[in-house]
């Protein structure tokens, strides 16, 4: 009874580590697609070689010539095993990271979107071996519930391509930031060669909301609470209350020992997968007891 006894609990253990094992080995935060790779000749040629929550590593053979979703790195909440992004119309975001590219000048394309419907987008311009630390506070155009790194090679000719829907949506976006017509600009992405070859390297990725202050009071002497909404992806919360700062992870906080009779109250969400700290909401104005 004793050697059955030992067998089972020996077969209990293998299998919970092969479903741990399982479960470990599927989980995921960035999804890929690189369409040389995957039978699309014009598409880059590449691998996710490395990803974790605040940020991924992709390496290109070739950047291919099918434009900027020729090679992608997202997280899409349709698809399986990448994070799930939920982003609302109206409301403030803070998207940050810090972008690394090597070998030859590289255009890149991030948009928080549902499909082709933007809530909000920018493109990046990455010099040889070059890094831009990259942050942007905006208010969300519309509902997202996916964030696209578009790398591939983009040499600004897919206007009348009409597998490449949002073409149009996007070389307007890079007239906006660059002040730069994209169709003769983009000719010099990668100095023109679809067959370069690059590595891309993102890090610190954040993209967190803005809390809202549901209210900020001085009932007791000295104190003032404040209560504030929840942030998804927020592991705690920063709280102005003057020239104080504090740190809670709930959403009520109460300070104590303020000076002044009039203050100033904010709350910012620190992010989860990063440790960034998102925009500090509106201001609110708070007398104290």
């Amino acid at each position: 009874m004793r050697r059955l006894a030992k067998k089972f609990a020996a077969s209990v253990l293998a299998l919970s580590l092969v479903f741990t094992m399982g479960t470990t080995c599927f989980a995921a935060t960035w999804g890929s697609y690189f369409g040389a790779s995957e039978g699309w000749v014009e598409g880059a040629a590449g691998k996710l070689v490395s990803e974790k929550a605040d940020g991924f590593t992709a390496a290109l053979d070739t950047i291919g010539w099918g434009g900027i979703w020729g090679g992608q790195i997202f997280m899409d909440s349709t698809k399986p095993n990448t994070a799930k992004v939920s982003v609302k119309k109206g409301q403030t975001y803070t998207l940050s990271f810090t972008i690394k590219g090597t070998n030859i000048p590289k255009y890149v394309y991030v948009k928080v979107a549902t499909g082709e419907i933007l809530a909000y987008s920018t493109w990046i311009k990455l010099e040889p071996n070059g890094t831009v630390n990259f942050t942007k506070t905006f208010k969300a155009a519309n509902n997202a519930n996916s964030v696209y790194f578009g790398v591939g090679g983009d040499f600004g000719n897919r206007l009348n391509v009409a597998t490449d829907g949002d073409a149009d949506a996007r070389y307007k976006v890079f007239k906006s930031t660059f002040n730069k017509d994209a169709t003769v600009e983009l000719a010099n992405d990668a100095n023109g060669d679809s067959g370069s070859a690059t590595k891309i390297e993102v890090s610190k990725f954040t993209l967190i909301g803005q809390p809202k202050i549901k209210s900020a009071k001085s009932k007791k002497k000295k104190q003032v609470t404040v209560k504030f909404s929840k942030v998804d992806g927020a592991k705690a919360y920063k709280v102005k209350v003057g020239k104080k700062k504090y740190t809670t992870k709930k959403t009520t906080f109460t300070a104590k020992k303020v000076k002044g009779k009039k203050v100033v109250v904010r709350v910012a969400a620190v992010a989860k997968s990063s440790g960034v700290t998102g925009t500090f909401s509106a201001k609110k104005k708070v007398k104290v007891k």
